[in-house]
């Protein structure tokens, strides 16, 4: 059965959360000085906000109607600040594919829907963060013809 891409629902909550917690938790084994351990990962109260948002949105991708996928999108407008350009530009909250469905299509088709999604509200770009020690997502990413545009650094002092 192919690939579905939808508009989350109200009772989804919990699959999209389980598919979330392997995201943290892969998070926070490579950086524990900023991520947690947590369940759930997103507070019910924000995902009952975010369906009802007109600037948010989470697409799900569903297998056989099994959530296998999602993605938190959130439409911005730049500041309006002389020195920044004025642009609306979408923005990847999160995004995630279960690992047992990995490398078979899913999250390229989930980007695309993002794309559309956020072209459908004229945004300018779609961006994302993601972290250094996560390869595979760097490189996921530049395939769909991502590019970094700045880097986020750190130096512990502890």
């Amino acid at each position: 059965m192919p690939i579905i891409i939808e508009k989350a629902k109200a009772d989804e909550f919990e699959p999209i959360n389980a598919i979330m917690e392997e995201g943290q938790l892969e998070h926070a084994e490579a950086v524990p000085h900023i991520f947690r351990k947590v369940s759930p990962v997103m507070p019910r109260v924000f995902f009952e906000e975010v369906l009802h948002d007109e600037k948010l949105e989470i697409l799900v991708a569903k297998d056989n109607e099994e959530i296998v996928g999602f993605a938190l999108l959130r439409v911005n407008q730049s500041p309006g600040y002389p020195s920044i350009q004025n642009r609306v530009y979408t923005y990847i909250d999160d995004i995630g594919i279960a690992k047992k469905v990995q490398g078979k299509g899913i999250g390229r088709k989930l980007f695309e829907a993002c794309k559309k999604w956020a072209q459908e509200r004229q945004s300018e770009q779609l961006e994302l963060t993601v972290w250094e020690f996560n390869q595979k997502a760097i490189s996921f990413y530049e395939s769909l013809g991502m590019e970094t545009i700045n880097r986020k650094m750190s130096l512990s002092l502890k």
